[in-house]
């Protein structure tokens, strides 16, 4: 039996989240070839800024050129492979190795080599060492890159989730811009388990994140029903499976607003809002309560709506970017990125953040209830009988496709659902060829 069976179900082995084994494949087979988030160009706005960061899990230097470009290049001397940018960020006009003093440009060019002709003679072509570079293509400010030159391009391997991304990162003038610093954290467990309950699980919502709910960090139909008509008492949502592992869940607030009403950011960037985006992208956008999903294989977003933030009633927006970086089949580095509306005003952005920091990041309510349930995952399925355990991921099978949207993709008229997460294990199990990996009979219970 396969590792991942759909046969009458939707049964996946609990080895492909512990298995050393398994980890190794991935790293050939999803993260030497995927197209990967490598950060934001607000981080980099002038000519000579950088910023070091994982893409897929080798180290890369991503800078700005002196023509404005986005690069990203290997951060590995291709002398002796040191470590060849330490800091974090910064600005500088070459970057210079601090072992034997080779100096690359912004390009990856190699620029000069120590003591060039007395060690290595009159004919040194220092183009053979130049940095290894990877394709860049920069989407609504996010900048992504891959080490695959003859795979497909950046929207073509997003596919559907395109629409979903305009839609998010492309509603506003002058776009979206980082507050602060990225943040990030180590968690033993694996990298699969943030991504997939990140993908469109809100099924976990009401039970995991119940004190939140407590506090009051989620909206009532009672706090939002002064901003429009009120159409129900729960929050109707839908789950996308966009193709290629990605996936998006949205959900809406229990309101009618007329014109559409984008609660939560400031109302002088609504006009914005409607002026970009289409028709069936404004009726997405309208109304939302969070609205979160992933890209194959680690990237994930989130924009949620909250309340309390300033006090009672009050209402603020924030944009969370998060990747997920496999140390080892147990050990995962999480980053985490807060956006805002470059346009917005500073006390609104503020009011963004401390929303953002309350609930998100190391320290965030939300993160540290979800973190408890993938430690349990990881500390309870260590040994022989664990790992010869399955995990079901049948729920919402029995919900009907939504019809009459606009909405790309495989869309289902349900909020609680694994229809998402079945979305990210199938392009697992297709980049990772387990099909035709057939397995002990007693793999799978």
């Amino acid at each position: 039996m396969a590792l991942i069976d759909t046969d009458g179900g939707f049964r996946v082995s609990r080895r492909i989240y512990h298995d050393p084994e398994i980890h190794r494949r991935e790293l050939d087979s999803i993260f030497k070839t995927s197209w990967f988030f490598v950060g934001h160009v607000s981080e980099i706005p002038e000519p000579g800024d950088y910023v070091t960061r994982p893409l897929g899990v080798d180290p890369v230097i991503v800078n700005r050129g002196r023509d404005g470009t986005v690069g990203v290049m290997l951060n590995s001397c291709s002398h002796r492979g040191v470590k060849l940018c330490r800091p974090e960020r910064g600005n500088t006009k070459a970057h210079r190795c601090s072992y034997h003093g080779w100096a690359y440009g912004l390009d990856g060019k190699c620029l000069a080599v120590t003591y060039e002709k007395e060690v290595y003679g009159p004919d040194l072509d220092k183009s053979r060492f130049n940095l290894r570079s990877a394709r860049v293509e920069v989407l609504h400010g996010l900048i992504f890159a891959t080490w695959d030159f003859k795979g497909p391009s950046l929207s073509e391997a997003l596919g559907h989730m395109t629409y979903y991304f305009d839609a998010l990162f492309g509603k506003f003038d002058n776009g979206f811009e980082v507050m602060g610093s990225p943040v990030r954290t180590r968690i033993r467990a694996n990298w699969k388990a943030e991504t997939e309950n990140l993908s469109g699980d809100g099924y976990h919502t009401m039970i995991t994140h119940e004190t939140a709910l407590r506090f009051g960090l989620f909206p009532s139909p009672e706090d939002v029903a002064p901003y429009g008509d009120l159409i129900g008492p729960k929050f109707p949502g839908r789950t996308v499976q966009c193709g290629n592992g990605h996936t998006i869940r949205i959900q809406h607030l229990p309101i009618e607003t007329h014109p559409p009403g984008f609660l939560g950011y400031p109302e002088e960037l609504w006009g914005e809002i409607e002026r970009n985006l289409k028709p069936g992208q404004v009726d997405i956008m309208a109304r939302t309560s969070v609205t979160h999903g992933s890209v194959f294989p680690n990237l994930s977003f989130l924009e949620n709506f909250k309340t309390a933030t300033d006090g009672p009633g009050s209402m603020c927006r924030y944009t969370r970017l998060t990747l997920k970086v496999p140390v080892d089949e147990g050990l995962t580095e999480i980053w985490w990125w807060h956006l805002v509306p470059a346009d917005a005003s500073e006390t609104w952005k503020e009011r963004s953040q401390r929303a953002y920091l309350r609930t998100n990041g190391p320290g965030g309510m939300f993160e540290l209830d979800d973190n408890e349930n993938f430690l349990g995952m990881a500390e309870a399925n260590s040994g022989p009988v664990g790992l010869d355990q399955s995990y079901h991921y049948v729920a919402g099978t029995h919900h009907p496709d939504a019809h009459g949207l606009e909405w790309p993709g495989h869309v289902q008229d349900a909020d609680r659902s694994e229809h998402t997460l079945r979305g990210f294990l199938t392009e697992w199990r297709r980049r990772m060829e387990l099909t035709a990996v057939a397995e002990p009979a007693a793999s799978i219970r």
